[in-house]
């Protein structure tokens, strides 16, 4: 058996890699135009009139909102979304069937290296329940058809051109859990082989794989709240032969035992969690692990300390026009303040923004 579900026939590759190629020039030369513009004329205008540097985002956001350059990349931005996600449902649609049926087949027959379990009284949390995330058509949960796995298939094509379009060519495979383990080696080194992990939002799972066969010997969990994502996890887990166990869950309410876990970890989980709820999962974190245990999140750098005030521009309006909530909310936390404030000794908790190529990743956690 083919063990890739989503695959795009040759014709719907070539869509895809158009898409890919408008993304690459909105999130390149299109965003750097609405820098320059802003550092060589919006800010010292605005720095005229208030007879000071600008201090905050909505001191500038009207006059860059209001540029050339910043509705043409606006415009480009968010129509490249659509495109996207048009192209991706073409090969959705077609494989879709194919996929149910492959799990229905993988559930029916009893023998499975991991496990899912669906939970469809959990009360998942808006706006993740009632909100397309990176207006992906249907959200993450998709529909209660226990074999339905579009949502997966759609979140798995989008990662092949979203985070790739932003310069991410790892996201497009297991690459995306590198960051992860060598954040992991380099600041847990005595933490030895974990007998169980804990990996929260873990969404279709695939950065999850790379972690499971990393350390073979543990018991590996995945938490999240969208049905539709945990599903096509199942099924492509099992069919690589991966054992992890997709557990449909809250993140701030895992109901596992206290201390039951060594390591706790997440890949860009925050940046999409309704900020009320973010010291809740951090506090589960907390609860969760044993002593001496280790968690370990990465997410986005989109923090306002780091950012400048063209960039929190431009993210505020991915929050408002196109399918990011959270990310407001997420950049004007202090990590480190939130996991001290959760339980952890402030020694032994860190937060700091680690360079890659082109950008940054937003890395915290703590020592149990």
């Amino acid at each position: 058996m083919n063990q890739n579900v989503y695959v795009p026939t040759r014709e719907e590759k070539s869509r895809q890699d158009f898409v890919l190629g408008v993304k690459l020039l909105a999130n390149g030369p299109a965003q750097q135009r609405v820098r320059d513009e802003c550092g060589e004329r919006l800010l010292p205008e605005v720095a005229a009139r208030l007879g000071r540097e600008p201090r905050a985002r909505r001191e500038v956001e009207q006059v860059v909102a209001r540029s050339a350059a910043f509705r043409h990349w606006a415009v480009l931005t968010h129509r490249s979304q659509t495109m996207m996600w048009d192209a991706i449902e073409a090969t959705t649609r077609r494989v879709a069937a194919d996929g149910a049926a492959r799990l229905a087949r993988l559930r029916a027959g009893g023998v499975c290296r991991g496990s899912l379990a669906l939970d469809s009284g959990l009360h998942v949390p808006p706006p993740i329940s009632n909100c397309e995330i990176h207006r992906q058509p249907g959200g993450y949960c998709g529909p209660d058809d226990p074999h339905d796995v579009s949502a997966g298939l759609r979140y798995i094509g989008a990662s092949a051109i979203y985070a790739v379009g932003k310069g991410q060519a790892q996201a497009a495979g297991d690459g995306r859990a590198g960051i992860l383990l060598a954040q992991l080696r380099e600041r847990f080194p005595s933490l030895g082989e974990p007998a169980r992990i804990l990996d929260l939002g873990c969404g279709i799972g695939v950065h999850a794989q790379a972690i499971a066969r990393e350390f073979p010997g543990a018991e590996y969990h995945g938490v999240d709240v969208a049905a539709g994502l945990l599903k096509f996890g199942h099924l492509i887990a099992e069919e690589r032969g991966v054992p992890i166990h997709f557990h449909q869950k809250d993140a701030a309410h895992t109901g596992f035992e206290d201390g039951s876990f060594d390591l706790v970890i997440s890949n860009i989980l925050f940046h999409e969690t309704n900020s009320a709820r973010l010291p809740q999962i951090l506090r589960e974190c907390r609860r969760v692990l044993r002593p001496g245990g280790a968690m370990l999140h990465v997410d986005v750098a989109t923090q306002v300390t780091r950012l400048p005030l063209v960039d929190q521009v431009m993210n505020d309006w991915q929050v408002r026009w196109n399918g990011e909530p959270f990310w407001t909310g997420f950049a004007e936390r202090d990590m480190k303040r939130e996991i001290v404030a959760a339980g952890f000794d402030e020694s032994r908790a860190f937060a700091e923004h680690v360079a890659k190529p082109g950008g940054a990743w937003y890395v915290f956690g703590a020592r149990a």
